[in-house]
């Protein structure tokens, strides 16, 4: 850990001689899925050249999802496995359940990656961190509603921040002052939510934690709030489950801004419509190879967001300028209170594994729509049980009606959009 974690820190602290490394790394990477992943070898036995990284093709998660077996390796060939391979489990912003072979390196690398992000917000590991997340998708055989779990180990308190209420809202900010915690990690709606409820009624954040905003662009409502009224500071951390952590933005700077750390993956910008490099100051997708995941190589991913190339050197890309399409809309209770959704909904939708892709729409003030795309025909006699597990969520009153279907509309980048909000809530 600690070798890996010093490479992660020279790579990004050092563009020119980190080039090197990172060029050894893909390069081995390349060759090893060219040798062994069913996917690359058909490729090459058909006359295809794969020299280069722009020689080979862009992957998407349903390609992935549609071939999964084909871009395996061979557990005996890979390189430092030590027991079973770790499963990364994701949905994803586009609602498709989706699972990611981890090998043993791989998975040291991610923890080690962590350590040396933590460390440019001066974040020491072991120090109190809070980390607010949906306990029920992490811990659904408890038998009993937890709302706070403190990882002793780690020193990490896990918070739900699921069906966020005022009297949990006001028990989650307490947590925050009582553990001294001094970093503060959650999604940019969540943190919205309980830094609005601390400004408006006067509660102070005592030790000043460092708040990092993830999974969604950070707003620059939250951030404002966070550094002029609540004296804080805070970053945009931008990453996924399949890869890690890409970069962030700089301390206290815009959420769009991301600065990246380079060590694990290989980065490029591509036109909407082609897989040309898109040009300078043009919206293009983010496609991302990870060269160390040996268990599940991932070779020009397009990761389904969107953004604009920042600062270069020789061509290596340093930073994304403005990145694009990371925002969940909020959804409100039939009460009127804004809830992040995906925190909210039950694992029977967001990970099963049945269901092949998802929608959730606000239609109106208590009128709410799931789509669903279904790999099991018996899930459509699931209605009922579907709109009780909505209700449970946005309130016992709404009108929900289930939509079975074969395909969910995308965005003209190709992205679906997972929450629908049409209702506008009068303020």
């Amino acid at each position: 850990m600690w070798k890996v974690y010093k490479e992660c820190r020279f790579i990004m602290n050092h563009v020119d001689e980190g080039e090197e490394i990172r060029k050894k790394r893909l390069a081995d990477l390349l060759k090893f899925a060219c040798e062994n992943v069913p996917y690359y070898r058909r490729l090459l036995d058909s006359g295809h050249s794969l020299n280069q990284i722009s020689d080979f093709p862009v992957c998407n998660k349903q390609i992935y999802l549609d071939m999964y077996e084909d871009f395996r390796a061979p557990i005996d060939v890979i390189p430092g496995q030590k027991g079973d391979i770790h499963i990364q489990k994701t949905s994803g912003s586009t609602g498709t359940p989706f699972e990611i072979l981890q090998d043993t390196k791989c998975r040291i690398r991610r923890i080690a990656l962590i350590k040396a992000e933590n460390e440019i917000i001066n974040f020491h590991s072991f120090e109190p961190m809070c980390h607010l997340r949906s306990l029920k998708h992490y811990y659904p055989d408890t038998g009993q509603e937890i709302n706070i779990l403190w990882n002793k180990n780690l020193n990490i308190i896990y918070i739900d921040n699921s069906n966020l209420t005022e009297g949990k809202i006001k028990e989650i900010l307490k947590t925050f002052n009582d553990s001294k915690a001094k970093v503060i990690r959650g999604y940019m709606t969540t943190l919205d939510t309980l830094t609005t409820y601390a400004v408006e009624n006067q509660i102070e954040l005592k030790y000043h934690p460092t708040f990092i905003s993830v999974g969604e662009l950070l707003q620059e409502n939250l951030r404002k709030r966070v550094v002029e009224d609540l004296h804080c500071k805070i970053i945009s951390q931008y990453g996924n489950e399949e890869n890690g952590i890409f970069g962030s933005s700089k301390i206290n700077g815009a959420g769009d801004c991301i600065i990246l750390n380079r060590a694990n993956c290989f980065f490029e910008i591509l036109k909407i419509n082609s897989n040309e490099p898109a040009e300078e100051g043009e919206i293009g997708r983010l496609v991302v190879t990870d060269f160390t995941n040996y268990a599940f190589p991932m070779i020009r991913y397009d990761i389904g967001d969107l953004g604009i190339k920042g600062d270069e050197k020789d061509g290596i890309l340093l930073s994304i300028k403005h990145l694009v399409g990371r925002k969940t809309d909020l959804i409100y209770t039939t009460k009127g209170v804004p809830i992040d959704l995906f925190n909210s909904l039950s694992g029977e939708v967001y990970n099963n594994p049945l269901i092949k892709q998802w929608q959730f729409i606000q239609d109106d003030e208590k009128s709410y729509t799931l789509i669903l795309i279904v790999k099991d025909e018996r899930l459509k006699q699931d209605k009922e049980h579907f709109k009780d597990l909505i209700k449970d969520v946005v309130g016992q009153d709404a009108k929900v009606t289930i939509l079975y279907t074969d395909e969910i509309p995308v965005l003209s980048s190709g992205k679906r959009q997972i929450v629908i909000c049409n209702y506008k809530k009068q303020l």
